[in-house]
């Protein structure tokens, strides 16, 4: 059990390897979505570097069409050169590529949804795929299941934003240029939405691949961490968090694994959910789908549409 964290600045690294970080993730300027950081290869090699031994994991998650499969093959070839450990990607074509060209990066199947039984990851590795991070929308029990009956290493989020929704549609652009607002679609633009009927909101942004939509509240398992020994990788992920704090939050997770292995998490856990509220305590924090195994009917969906429809 080892966080993952996912980099919005190189400003704090020392810290992060101080407090016992051994696994990072970033983005670059190509093939990557949703990142918080988006380094070229000099940056990425550099990053490297000051990392020595640390494992650097690089995001390839972008959906990527034929027209561009050449550039892919560039990509993953220059990764391969700066020596990268791993790769997240969902896009079939990475895994092929690499397979083709002997490379021997950790590849980790990142798909957002669709890592949900066992069978499925247990086939994969049969593919070449050595970890996959486990779909956010199931509940914790049925996670741990899964973990417990594959021999594929497991990934699962602990902490921060959540994907909700990917178009490769630009739906911002064309939003505002059919309505003739003048506004940014970027992530820095800060742009939010919220459905009818619902008491929530949601990041959404667009970069070249396409637009995103991300929850406002963040997902926290401090106080349920103790039920994660069975997962290889605590994925932290740090978009829309200041950097300073995710150094601060990332530690609190740091001192919480520590206070598993030392039997004392049940008290500890309780000081450290305190000291969360006191670094984050205009953040919304919830558990998200780890304890909800909710049904939803077609025929109760379909009503409820018609409803707003009809409003």
């Amino acid at each position: 059990m080892e966080l993952v964290v996912h980099l919005n600045s190189k400003k704090f690294i020392s810290d992060f390897i101080e407090i016992g970080i051994k696994n990072f993730i970033v983005g670059t300027k190509y093939f990557s979505c949703r990142q918080a950081m988006s380094l070229d290869y000099q940056e990425l090699k550099d990053l490297k570097e000051q990392l020595k031994d640390k494992k650097l994991w690089v995001l390839v998650n972008a959906l990527v069409e034929e027209r561009n499969l050449d550039e892919l093959a560039n990509h993953l070839a220059k990764l391969n050169e700066i020596q990268v450990a791993g790769i997240l990607f969902q896009d079939f074509g990475v895994l092929q590529i690499c397979k083709e060209n002997n490379y021997t990066f950790e590849m980790i199947y990142s798909p957002d949804t669709l890592n949900t039984n066992q069978a499925t990851l247990n086939y994969l590795k049969t593919l070449g795929i050595t970890s996959a991070f486990l779909a956010r929308e199931i509940p914790l029990d049925e996670k741990m299941m899964i973990a417990k009956s594959t021999d594929l290493k497991t990934m699962i989020q602990v902490h921060g934003v959540e994907y909700m929704a990917y178009s490769k549609r630009k739906l911002l652009s064309n939003y505002f240029k059919e309505t003739g607002i003048d506004h940014g679609v970027l992530i820095d633009d800060n742009l939010m939405i919220q459905a009818n009927a619902v008491d929530y909101r949601c990041h959404i942004y667009e970069d070249k691949f396409g637009c995103h939509i991300l929850s406002e509240k963040q997902l926290c398992t401090l106080d349920i961490l103790s039920n994660f020994s069975c997962f290889d990788y605590l994925y932290f992920e740090s978009l829309f968090i200041d950097d300073l704090k995710v150094v601060e939050i990332v530690s609190l997770y740091q001192e919480a694994i520590k206070s598993i292995d030392n039997k004392n998490y049940g008290k500890v856990s309780k000081e450290l959910i305190g000291m969360l509220h006191q670094i984050e305590n205009k953040v919304e924090y919830h558990h998200s789908f780890m304890f909800d195994a909710t049904v939803y009917k077609i025929d109760d969906v379909r009503k409820r549409e018609e409803n707003e429809r009809s409003k």
